[in-house]
């Protein structure tokens, strides 16, 4: 209970920190018409197989999942960040990307497997308050790798192709690697990458299913998003 209250106490002092986070942040989504990060991405249709009879079964179900990379153009060889954002049906959004702490992007940056998708694991970063489980971190770990050459997108599509292309979802007492599995939730599967990088494709804030954003760099980011997502609305993004 204590914990949880001090997540909540932080999380309000991220949104006032976010504050100025958002001036940056709307100005740069606005001069390029795009997410201030993350600009250019694919996005796959997806299955989530529940692997757990609660919080699992509540995500069971139809998906999308974006995959992209923080800085750079899709597809680029340059080492930057990937993201994995997962929109639940259409009421839980869940962000994930191939770093574990804001203090540590850089050296995540120069570890990330760039060339692959499925060539990384996928954190939530920041922690998450979750009925039935209480406060967690995610992460999503890959199924069986093979060995590939070609683009991270003609690798994915290799791979749905196979059937392979799948995560399995965990819940984790403590961010990182060595975090204590709490419960292993769901598989996604994707099954079908879409044409386009549907510039409608926003998350963060819908929770239906339970899973909610908490603590301070959620808080900062409860002012990021609406801002980039305004910028881009006002330039037809």
């Amino acid at each position: 209970m204590i914990r949880s209250l001090g997540l909540r106490v932080l999380f309000a002092a991220g949104v006032v920190a976010g504050l100025a986070v958002a001036v940056f942040v709307f100005f740069r989504s606005l001069l390029r018409g795009a997410r201030a990060f993350h600009p250019r991405g694919t996005i796959c249709t997806a299955e989530v197989i529940a692997l757990d009879d609660g919080v699992g079964a509540r995500l069971a179900g139809a998906a999308r999942v974006r995959l992209s990379g923080a800085t750079e153009p899709e597809n680029s060889p340059a080492q930057t960040i990937l993201g994995m954002a997962i929109e639940l049906g259409t009421d839980q959004d869940l962000p994930l990307a191939s770093f574990e702490s804001f203090l540590h992007a850089s050296e995540a940056t120069k570890n990330t497997d760039v060339a692959d998708y499925r060539g990384n694991q996928y954190s939530s970063v920041t922690p998450w308050r979750v009925r039935e489980l209480g406060i967690v971190w995610f992460r999503a770990i890959p199924g069986a790798l093979l060995a590939q050459t070609g683009t991270r997108v003609e690798r994915l599509d290799a791979d749905i192709a196979a059937g392979r292309a799948t995560f399995t979802l965990e819940a984790r007492d403590a961010p990182g690697p060595q975090g204590a599995v709490r419960c292993r939730l769901a598989e996604v599967r994707l099954t079908q990458r879409l044409t386009d990088d549907d510039p409608r494709f926003r998350i963060m804030f819908r929770t239906g299913r339970g899973l909610e954003p908490t603590g301070f760099r959620n808080g900062i980011r409860a002012v990021a998003y609406p801002t980039s997502q305004l910028a881009r609305r006002l330039r037809g993004g």
